[in-house]
């Protein structure tokens, strides 16, 4: 699970370029895939090639670099991947255009679902969330003219537990969460698949990408334990306090 590509990956940041990765270290993680003997594609593909011979890519909020840099570097190699927009974002300034996305739906990837406006959705009524998530669905069907049914949580962050019946009700069948792990050994449960992803950040060792590419359990379990011990820092401070202080914590490292 990818965010922004730049040409030049940004420094520690507190904020969105957190997650930035350079072009060049994206070409290098896409040759690796090939490398491996894997295809790199969309995470549709994905789902119903569960066969080990492919591995899911995917994006998170629309940045431009996505359309400017993943898009160029995806094609190049045959590869797909998919998108996840917010849709509010669409248009604005360092964010892709709706004429942008169709070109990229038009070569095979695929353009799904990050709500509206990009809130922590635990934070919500049920009402908000369902504005969130089956109005973002139809501004992307209507601007895609297609039938949008994945989702992507902003901040990996779901909808609390009396409000989990929105994802269903609003139309969506898959959801990308932003747990570690592989997705090889799931079955399928109804009405809502789950989908495990692996963030990449920085400029891991190719090393390092192979251990993720080959679902390394010793990878798996120290990033479950890492997300046990934030999960539970998340859950004693409030979602958007801990953002706040994790954001200014980063920015002081810099």
């Amino acid at each position: 699970m990818y965010h922004d590509i730049r040409l030049e990956a940004p420094g520690i940041s507190g904020g969105a370029e957190h997650f930035t990765i350079s072009r060049d270290t994206f070409a290098a993680q896409l040759d690796q895939i090939i490398a491996a003997g894997l295809d790199g594609c969309s995470i549709e593909r994905a789902i119903d090639q569960s066969d080990g011979t492919v591995v899911g890519i995917s994006f998170d909020d629309g940045d431009a670099g996505q359309y400017l840099h993943a898009f160029p570097e995806l094609t190049a190699r045959n590869m797909t991947a998919t998108f996840f927009i917010t849709t509010d974002w669409v248009g604005k300034p360092g964010y892709v255009r709706w004429d942008q996305l169709r070109e990229m739906l038009s070569a095979g990837m695929s353009i799904e679902s990050h709500t509206r406006s990009h809130p922590f959705l635990s934070e919500l009524d049920g009402p908000a969330v369902d504005d969130e998530l089956a109005g973002a669905k139809a501004i992307l069907d209507e601007q895609l003219d297609q039938d949008t049914t994945m989702l992507a949580f902003p901040g990996g962050d779901p909808p609390s537990r009396q409000n989990q019946d929105c994802i269903a009700r609003a139309g969506y069948t898959v959801v990308a969460t932003s747990r570690w792990g592989s997705n090889h050994d799931e079955a399928r449960t109804e009405p809502l698949r789950y989908v495990k992803r692996c963030t990449i950040r920085g400029a891991p060792t190719l090393q390092y990408f192979n251990r993720i590419l080959a679902g390394d359990p010793r990878v798996r379990m120290q990033r479950y334990t890492r997300e046990t011990a934030l999960r539970t820092l998340r859950a004693a401070l409030g979602r958007s306090r801990y953002a706040r202080l994790r954001a200014i914590f980063l920015d002081k490292l810099r």
